[in-house]
């Protein structure tokens, strides 16, 4: 009641804000709003671009350990820069197969798998990792085995994975079997 009586000794009632008053509300607002959906819109696209780099270099892990468990399995390797023929044991080859062909697309960035059957007829190429931006095949150790023909005894792989700035670059290395009968 007493404030009632002051706004009346001074002029004039206060009924709310002012027009200029409103406007710069309004304006601290949509810059605290625009300020959150930025921070939003990072953090959103920091976590797709994280979850897409862990894909590929999950798949590129998983496609190494399969390559050096071939390797290390086989009964004969044949290895050049981009591709790696496997010749597995009899009692692990699908009915017609004869070999597996290992590579790296280098256009599309995929490490890919392609079996082989009889007549050198090639089934579809299977992608196993993407994001794939480099791929070290060997170069391949080799000896002389007991009846002088040269075996490989080590291939050593290297996979490199790029998604946006972030880089992972994954090395392995096995030894066929047969190099161990040596």
């Amino acid at each position: 009641m007493n404030a009632m009586k002051l706004a009346r000794k001074h002029g004039r009632q206060r009924r709310g804000l002012s027009l200029p008053e409103i406007m710069i509300g309004l304006s601290i607002t949509v810059l605290l709003l625009t300020a959150t959906a930025a921070a939003f819109n990072a953090s959103a696209q920091a976590v797709s671009m994280n979850d897409m780099f862990f894909r590929a270099s999950q798949s590129a892990r998983v496609s190494l350990n399969q390559l050096m468990v071939e390797i290390r399995r086989c009964d004969a390797v044949s290895v050049t820069s981009n591709t790696i023929d496997i010749i597995r044991p009899a009692e692990d080859l699908q009915p017609g197969e004869v070999f597996r062909r290992f590579s790296y697309d280098s256009v599309n960035q995929k490490l890919t798998v392609q079996i082989f059957q009889a007549g050198n007829v090639g089934a579809p190429v299977r992608t196993l990792a993407n994001n794939v931006t480099d791929v070290t095949f060997g170069p391949a150790d080799m000896i002389k085995d007991a009846n002088q023909a040269w075996v490989v005894v080590r291939v050593p792989v290297m996979v490199t994975v790029t998604v946006g700035n972030n880089v992972i670059t994954l090395n392995g290395a096995a030894a066929p079997r047969r190099a161990q009968k040596a």
